[in-house]
Protein backbone atom coordinates (compact mmCIF):
# COMPACT_ATOMS: atom_id res chain seq x y z
CA UNK A 1 0.00 0.00 0.00
CA UNK A 2 1.28 3.50 -0.54
CA UNK A 3 2.10 6.26 1.50
CA UNK A 4 -0.89 8.05 0.32
CA UNK A 5 -3.48 5.99 0.69
CA UNK A 6 -2.31 4.79 4.00
CA UNK A 7 -2.53 8.62 5.07
CA UNK A 8 -6.08 8.78 3.77
CA UNK A 9 -7.34 5.96 5.11
CA UNK A 10 -6.01 7.15 8.60
CA UNK A 11 -7.63 10.30 8.06
CA UNK A 12 -11.29 9.02 7.06
CA UNK A 13 -10.50 6.60 10.22
CA UNK A 14 -9.88 9.85 12.60
CA UNK A 15 -12.53 11.51 10.86
CA UNK A 16 -15.06 8.92 11.82
CA UNK A 17 -13.81 8.49 15.08
CA UNK A 18 -13.69 12.41 15.56
CA UNK A 19 -18.00 12.12 13.77
CA UNK A 20 -18.60 9.33 16.02
CA UNK A 21 -17.29 10.44 19.52
CA UNK A 22 -19.12 13.99 18.51
CA UNK A 23 -22.33 11.71 18.20
CA UNK A 24 -21.82 10.18 21.12
CA UNK A 25 -21.38 13.61 23.46
CA UNK A 26 -24.28 15.04 21.77
CA UNK A 27 -26.48 11.75 22.58
CA UNK A 28 -25.35 12.12 26.06
CA UNK A 29 -26.37 15.28 26.77
CA UNK A 30 -29.83 14.78 24.92
CA UNK A 31 -29.91 11.91 27.45
CA UNK A 32 -28.96 13.74 30.64
CA UNK A 33 -30.93 16.54 29.64
CA UNK A 34 -33.90 13.89 29.21
CA UNK A 35 -33.57 12.67 32.71
CA UNK A 36 -33.38 16.18 34.15
CA UNK A 37 -36.46 17.18 32.56
CA UNK A 38 -38.15 13.47 33.96
CA UNK A 39 -36.76 14.34 37.52
CA UNK A 40 -38.20 17.63 37.59
CA UNK A 41 -41.58 16.27 36.21
CA UNK A 42 -41.40 13.62 39.09
CA UNK A 43 -40.73 16.13 41.74
CA UNK A 44 -43.71 17.86 40.48
CA UNK A 45 -45.73 15.35 40.43
CA UNK A 46 -44.65 14.34 44.00
CA UNK A 47 -45.57 18.16 45.28
CA UNK A 48 -48.78 17.85 43.73
CA UNK A 49 -49.79 14.77 45.27
CA UNK A 50 -48.70 15.77 48.39
CA UNK A 51 -50.95 19.11 48.14
CA UNK A 52 -53.77 17.12 47.31
CA UNK A 53 -53.23 14.88 50.54
CA UNK A 54 -52.98 17.40 52.33
CA UNK A 55 -55.95 19.21 50.83
CA UNK A 56 -57.82 15.93 51.78
CA UNK A 57 -56.59 15.93 54.95
CA UNK A 58 -57.32 19.80 55.90
CA UNK A 59 -60.79 19.13 54.57
CA UNK A 60 -61.21 16.06 56.70
CA UNK A 61 -60.39 17.93 59.68
CA UNK A 62 -62.57 21.03 58.74
CA UNK A 63 -65.86 18.79 58.04
CA UNK A 64 -65.33 16.60 61.52
CA UNK A 65 -65.45 19.49 63.73
CA UNK A 66 -67.74 21.35 61.27
CA UNK A 67 -70.22 18.30 62.30
CA UNK A 68 -69.97 19.01 66.27
CA UNK A 69 -69.30 22.65 66.01
CA UNK A 70 -71.82 24.11 63.06
CA UNK A 71 -75.16 23.95 62.65
CA UNK A 72 -75.37 24.39 59.81
CA UNK A 73 -73.32 20.81 59.05
CA UNK A 74 -75.85 17.93 59.67
CA UNK A 75 -74.54 14.99 60.48
CA UNK A 76 -75.95 13.63 57.49
CA UNK A 77 -73.92 15.63 54.64
CA UNK A 78 -70.59 15.63 56.96
CA UNK A 79 -70.92 12.03 56.84
CA UNK A 80 -71.73 11.86 52.83
CA UNK A 81 -68.15 14.23 52.73
CA UNK A 82 -65.91 12.71 54.82
CA UNK A 83 -67.14 9.67 53.09
CA UNK A 84 -65.55 10.74 49.92
CA UNK A 85 -63.01 12.40 51.21
CA UNK A 86 -62.00 9.42 53.03
CA UNK A 87 -62.26 6.93 50.27
CA UNK A 88 -59.94 9.30 48.61
CA UNK A 89 -57.38 9.47 51.30
CA UNK A 90 -57.12 6.32 53.01
CA UNK A 91 -60.28 3.92 51.61
CA UNK A 92 -59.10 1.30 54.81
CA UNK A 93 -60.06 3.30 57.50
CA UNK A 94 -63.98 2.67 56.45
CA UNK A 95 -62.69 -0.89 58.18
CA UNK A 96 -61.62 0.88 61.40
CA UNK A 97 -64.23 0.37 64.06
CA UNK A 98 -63.58 4.14 65.60
CA UNK A 99 -64.65 5.50 61.82
CA UNK A 100 -67.40 2.63 59.72
CA UNK A 101 -70.30 4.28 61.16
CA UNK A 102 -69.56 7.06 58.61
CA UNK A 103 -69.42 4.27 55.43
CA UNK A 104 -72.47 2.91 57.29
CA UNK A 105 -74.50 6.15 57.31
CA UNK A 106 -74.05 7.05 54.04
CA UNK A 107 -74.80 3.65 52.94
CA UNK A 108 -77.88 4.41 55.03
CA UNK A 109 -78.56 7.75 53.31
CA UNK A 110 -77.29 7.60 49.79
CA UNK A 111 -80.15 7.15 47.57
CA UNK A 112 -81.91 10.29 49.02
CA UNK A 113 -81.20 12.97 45.99
CA UNK A 114 -78.77 15.77 47.20
CA UNK A 115 -77.83 19.46 45.69
CA UNK A 116 -79.87 20.07 42.27
CA UNK A 117 -82.01 16.96 42.76
CA UNK A 118 -83.25 17.66 46.12
CA UNK A 119 -84.13 21.19 44.92
CA UNK A 120 -86.03 20.06 42.31
CA UNK A 121 -88.20 17.74 44.79
CA UNK A 122 -91.85 18.59 45.97
CA UNK A 123 -91.95 19.69 49.65
CA UNK A 124 -93.81 16.50 50.38
CA UNK A 125 -90.82 14.35 49.09
CA UNK A 126 -88.47 16.68 50.74
CA UNK A 127 -90.15 16.35 54.24
CA UNK A 128 -90.18 13.05 53.93
CA UNK A 129 -86.56 12.46 53.03
CA UNK A 130 -86.17 14.71 55.90
CA UNK A 131 -87.67 12.42 58.18
CA UNK A 132 -85.77 9.64 57.28
CA UNK A 133 -82.15 11.61 57.33
CA UNK A 134 -83.66 12.68 60.67
CA UNK A 135 -84.44 9.07 61.91
CA UNK A 136 -81.13 8.23 60.96
CA UNK A 137 -79.18 11.27 62.53
CA UNK A 138 -80.70 10.66 66.02
CA UNK A 139 -79.93 6.64 65.79
CA UNK A 140 -76.57 7.33 64.80
CA UNK A 141 -75.26 10.72 66.28
CA UNK A 142 -73.49 9.67 69.23
CA UNK A 143 -71.06 7.70 67.20
CA UNK A 144 -71.19 9.89 64.29
CA UNK A 145 -69.94 12.53 66.46
CA UNK A 146 -67.31 10.45 68.13
CA UNK A 147 -65.97 9.17 64.80
CA UNK A 148 -65.69 12.82 64.17
CA UNK A 149 -63.86 13.93 67.03
CA UNK A 150 -61.66 11.19 66.61
CA UNK A 151 -60.95 12.20 63.09
CA UNK A 152 -59.93 15.81 64.36
CA UNK A 153 -57.20 14.24 66.49
CA UNK A 154 -55.99 10.73 64.07
CA UNK A 155 -52.96 11.21 62.80
CA UNK A 156 -53.84 11.03 59.03
CA UNK A 157 -50.85 13.06 57.98
CA UNK A 158 -48.48 10.16 59.06
CA UNK A 159 -50.52 7.68 56.99
CA UNK A 160 -49.79 6.40 53.94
Amino acid sequence: MSDSVMFWATGLGLVIIAVSAGYIVIHLRRLRQQRRERETLHEQAQKKVQEQRQYLIDSIRVIARAMSEDEKMTLTEGAIRLKVLLDNLMPELHRNPDFEIIATHYEATRHIPYLKEWKSLERSQQRRYRQEMDKLEQQHRDALLQAAARLQQYPLDRMH
